[in-house]
């Protein structure tokens, strides 16, 4: 049950507030609205929702930090990455 729709709603319940409220409040028919199948809609129906929603904050956070550090990777990130790349 992987269609491009599914990917794409629920991309965007990850990053549109607005769509995230709505789907909360009425999650199926919100998945159908948005072109998903009926199957499709009972699955997002049955999803975490609080899963969701910290999914939704965490995002959100990551996307804040890197908006206020730049696009340039901090001193321990290439550090990681150094490392990473030596047990590959």
């Amino acid at each position: 049950m992987s269609s491009a729709a599914l990917e794409t709603y629920l991309a965007r319940l990850y990053t549109d507030d607005s769509l995230r409220t709505a789907f909360l409040l009425e999650p199926r028919v919100q998945a159908l609205l948005h072109g998903l199948s009926q199957q499709e809609a009972e699955a997002m129906a049955a999803m975490d929702r609080i899963g969701l929603q910290m999914a939704a904050a965490s995002y959100r956070a990551k996307r804040t930090g890197r908006a206020e550090h730049g696009s340039q990777a901090r001193p321990a990130q290439r550090w990681w990455r150094r490392l990473l790349q030596v047990w590959r």
